[in-house]
């Protein structure tokens, strides 16, 4: 993406017969950037309202004014406010971060195609650290995922403690998982939904390289980037997780 904007958007959900919010949501985030070939755009939810959401949008294009907007029988943009994304980056600079990930690994096999090649299937990472071996409580979700997350920051960022100490602190992993769960995202006119796990996490992190960084916040975290994954939202340390998240924010501060 090239000139990055980051819009707030309040949206308007009224679920219809077959369809969820999670589906709706998305459907409307898409609608603010007309018919494009390519996504452009990373979103996440970041508060419920009576009736509606409201989402933060990470984009390669401006979205459209909501009169422009096409009219859905199960929901609508009601305000779109966007600026410019250009953050001030220095190399060893501390962020907090919260970010929705669907982290996966392939596995290949034991089943084959008609062909005879080992099917290649994506899988949870937690699920297959926890399926692999479910006497060892040294592997937790927090750990596993704080290990994927590092893996897609290596280069980029690093994931510390609150106070800049790089590799865990105490024997505690440096990200928290503050919510997972199975999505389901299903539109009135399909039989199946779209199934997929997702994780929340939160943590801090030191930049290492801002160009680079920079090109991986835009880009997105993670291969799976739809249904609010994959955008690291950012703040000063301590500003905004010890208010979102008390009772997670105690184990990292």
């Amino acid at each position: 993406m090239s000139a990055p904007t980051l819009s707030r958007a309040l949206l308007r959900l009224r679920p219809a017969r077959g369809w969820t919010a999670e589906y709706i949501t998305h459907q409307l985030v898409a609608d603010l950037f007309g018919d494009r070939d390519d996504r452009c755009y990373l979103y996440r939810t970041t508060r419920e309202r009576p009736g509606g959401v409201e989402v933060l949008v990470l984009s390669g294009a401006e979205p459209l004014p909501p009169h422009q907007l096409p009219v859905r029988d199960w929901g609508a943009a009601l305000n779109v406010q966007s600026k410019p994304f250009a953050p001030a980056l220095s190399a060893g600079q501390l962020l907090d971060f919260e970010i929705r990930v669907n982290a996966t690994r392939v596995v290949t096999g034991p089943d084959r195609k008609p062909n005879g090649e080992l099917k290649k299937r994506r899988h949870d990472v937690w699920e297959l650290v926890w399926q692999a071996d479910k006497e060892n409580f040294e592997h937790t979700p927090h750990r596993t995922y704080s290990e994927w997350l590092a893996g897609q920051l290596e280069g980029a960022a690093e994931l510390v403690s609150p106070g800049g100490v790089r590799g865990e602190v105490d024997g505690e992993p440096l990200a928290r998982v503050t919510e997972r769960g199975e999505v389901r995202a299903r539109r009135g006119d399909r039989r199946e939904a779209i199934r997929f796990v997702a994780a929340n996490l939160i943590g801090t992190l030191r930049v290492l390289d801002p160009d680079r960084f920079l090109e991986l916040v835009t880009r997105g975290i993670g291969r799976e980037k739809a249904f609010g994954c994959g955008l690291l939202c950012l703040s000063r340390p301590g500003t905004v997780l010890p208010r979102a998240y008390p009772d997670a924010a105690k184990e990292l501060y």
